[in-house]
């Protein structure tokens, strides 16, 4: 199958990372973790911050003018409570998907969703410290 021009924009929108790079060993997961999922999020970032935002705005949580400690806590509890706000940070991250990638991710579904939230918790807590 051929690479479509939507692949392709895509492919061209994400930034390199050096970090990215694959060592002897790294699994199917690792290698799309790296080079798929790294630079994509790096790329969304600010949607995916306005994304949690606006998320955690009709709860009446703010998150700026709090402790680091309490940033954690809201981040990680949202993580863990908020289905709807993690679905739309999940969509913003595969709507960026080659449909190669999507297929990958559709046949992994489960572990790479759980790299996904964990590499988003993270990025999200890095943010506010």
């Amino acid at each position: 199958m051929r690479t479509s021009s939507r692949d392709q924009q895509l492919l061209n929108l994400r930034p390199e990372l050096s970090s990215a790079k694959l060592m002897d060993g790294t699994t199917s997961i690792e290698a799309f973790q790296n080079q798929v999922l790294r630079p994509i999020l790096k790329y969304q970032n600010e949607v995916l911050m306005q994304i949690f935002l606006v998320g955690i705005h009709p709860k009446n949580l703010n998150i700026e003018p709090i402790s680091t400690l309490e940033q954690q806590t809201i981040i990680k509890g949202q993580f863990k409570t908020n289905g709807m706000l993690k679905q739309l940070l999940l969509g913003a991250v595969i709507g960026m998907f080659t449909v190669k990638e999507f297929e990958f991710y559709n046949s992994n579904k489960s572990s790479l969703n759980k790299r996904i939230f964990s590499m988003l918790k993270e990025r999200l807590l890095d943010q506010w410290n």
